[in-house]
């Protein structure tokens, strides 16, 4: 229920900076794709296409580089995991008391 009303004043929040900030900014500037009244809108100004494609391969590019990041992260991890597993188990060694013995 807590979490219920806690998204609640959240939405009325954004709801009001929305309306704050089209009040205090009437003039926001609008591209205007077409002035033909069957264009379609759908298509998109040359301007647009470019910035899709380079957000394409942004977000493409800094996906990729995270995954490697945590690949090599867990690889690094994992090296370190079996190296401490080739090790003797200490449990199977020798206490210093039996070693004095014999």
């Amino acid at each position: 229920m807590r979490g219920l009303v806690i998204l609640a004043v959240l939405v009325v929040v954004m709801l009001a900076g929305g309306a704050l900030t089209a009040r205090v900014f009437p003039e926001v500037p609008v591209i205007i794709q077409t002035t033909d009244p069957n264009g379609s809108v759908f298509a998109a100004t040359p301007e647009q296409t470019n910035q899709l494609f380079f957000w394409i391969i942004f977000v493409i590019v800094n996906v990729l580089g995270a995954g490697l990041t945590l690949a090599g992260l867990i690889w690094l991890g994992s090296r370190s995991v079996e190296a401490v597993r080739r090790q003797p188990n200490a449990s199977t060694s020798l206490t210093p008391s039996e070693e004095r013995q014999e």
